[in-house]
């Protein structure tokens, strides 16, 4: 019963962050999940001050806790912000999430090694709006071990279809050496 009610107890302040007005103003540009989760713990396990449990219900097997605390608005909007400029440095030199132009949007990758030995990159993408007859070309910056920049290749994906939402997939060769990419159009 005591971890039930210790899982309550962090659900609700869980809870109480995702919806503080604050926090929700402040991360309303933030899409990425894994920041999202972050940001909450961060938030959670320093930020908030002079917590009570106002109620505790416990019926059978279920725990409902209510709580109240007080968060400085201040050093909330701070730690987002310092967040989200710590995360989008990290993106520049590795795949950060979704690429997309005016008419495709990049949703998955795989990089896999074909019988020849050649490095394959798959890119799984759906389309936006019909992109041109020609197709449209991706720029893929190639980085070794270390993070230093290999090559850039260039992966010209040519739709397989012209509605929107379809979705598709384009191979393209990478260099033998390419630990990490970054995609861009």
């Amino acid at each position: 019963m005591l971890a039930a009610k210790e899982i309550s107890y962090a659900m609700a302040l869980r809870k109480a962050i995702e919806r503080y007005k604050t926090f929700v103003a402040s991360t309303s540009v933030v899409d990425d999940f894994q920041l999202r989760k972050d940001l909450i713990e961060t938030i959670v396990s320093g930020y908030v001050e002079h917590i009570e449990v106002e109620r505790e219900d416990v019926a059978g097997r279920n725990v409902c806790t209510e709580l109240v605390g007080y968060v400085n608005p201040e050093a909330v909007r701070d730690i987002i912000a310092k967040k989200i400029k710590i995360s989008s440095g990290h993106r520049s030199r590795e795949f950060g999430g979704i690429v997309s132009n005016l008419y495709l949007k990049v949703i998955n990758y795989r990089i896999d090694t074909d019988r020849g030995g050649n490095k394959l990159l798959r890119v799984f993408y759906q389309i936006k709006q019909s992109p041109p007859p020609g197709g449209t070309r991706m720029a893929v910056f190639c980085f070794d071990a270390e993070g230093n920049p290999i090559q850039t290749s260039f992966c010209d994906i040519v739709a397989s279809s012209s509605f929107r939402g379809a979705f598709g997939e384009q191979t393209c060769v990478i260099p033998g050496k390419a630990v990490s990419i970054n995609m861009s159009f």
